[in-house]
């Protein structure tokens, strides 16, 4: 299995920067890009799905997955209707990759009760897969509800990965086993770039939860982080490698040192 190649969007570039960076990634034929989110932060930050549109605007084949889009930060009709139009739009190049958030403030600032945010983002999730496949869709939940809700148009798929579940201790087996049950993908914090004997044991305790709910391990995404260290090429291979014995699909670089972006690709595709 060779694994797909992705490169993290930096944070802070300009809007010519992005455009470069997003083209020459895609001319030299990496497979996707990983579009983080921070809304309420000093520091420079895009929101997630507007980057989303920007760069599929000034591409044409690549895939765009966001890592992650803060699901309870949105009203779930709304976000269904802007990744219905994003997959549209880009050509079903969207990867929708979700998360709770981690930040309370951040959520409080967005009108979300901190204590609500799992359970909300769990009929988010069920909420998303209705929006998309039915007309008049009906739910009903704790936190959310809508009767004869149609986006027009539908899309005619977009894979739902999730992150969490990694470093944290005390929600672990939760955020396992809703990544095993409601996810087409799991993707892996940036915090575990390089962790591979770390992060082989997670994969092989989400490999457990996914049979478990007897789904089918071989279209189940799993996507791992490489930091590479400037001017080491025989480290890069080595830790791909080893992402790709310790389970992963897909392998996604993670810095701002754009300097890297064709030597890495040279050294672990050519």
């Amino acid at each position: 299995m060779t694994l797909r190649l992705g490169w993290t969007v930096p944070t802070g570039l300009s809007p010519d920067e992005l455009r470069e960076f997003a083209r020459t990634a895609e001319r030299l034929g990496y497979d996707h890009l990983s579009v983080p989110e921070r809304v309420v932060s000093g520091a420079p930050a895009y929101e997630s799905l507007t980057l989303v549109a920007f760069l599929a605007a000034v591409t044409t084949r690549i895939e765009l997955a966001t890592a992650m889009t803060i699901l309870p930060h949105r009203p779930v009709v709304l976000a269904a209707k802007q990744a219905a139009q994003l997959a549209h739009l880009s050509g079903d190049r969207l990867r929708l990759g979700i998360a709770i958030g981690a930040d309370p403030a951040e959520s409080a600032a967005l009108g979300v009760a901190p204590e609500h945010r799992a359970a909300l983002f769990e009929e988010q999730v069920h909420a998303l897969r209705l929006l998309w496949t039915r007309p008049d869709a009906d739910f009903t939940g704790a936190h959310l509800a809508f009767s004869g809700v149609t986006l027009t148009p539908r899309p005619r798929r977009i894979p739902l990965w999730m992150g969490g579940g990694t470093l944290r201790t005390g929600g672990r087996p939760r955020s396992l086993h809703r990544i095993a049950t409601l996810a087409d993908g799991f993707t892996m914090s940036g915090l575990l770039a390089n962790r591979v004997n770390r992060g082989a044991a997670l994969l092989a305790e989400l490999r457990t939860a996914v049979t478990g709910a007897g789904r089918d391990w071989d279209d189940f995404g799993r996507e791992a982080r490489l930091r590479p260290t400037p001017g080491r090429p025989d480290t890069w291979r080595s830790l791909a490698e080893a992402w790709r014995l310790a389970g992963a699909t897909h392998l996604t670089v993670t810095t701002d040192d754009l300097s890297l972006l064709a030597p890495v690709h040279e050294a672990l595709t050519g």
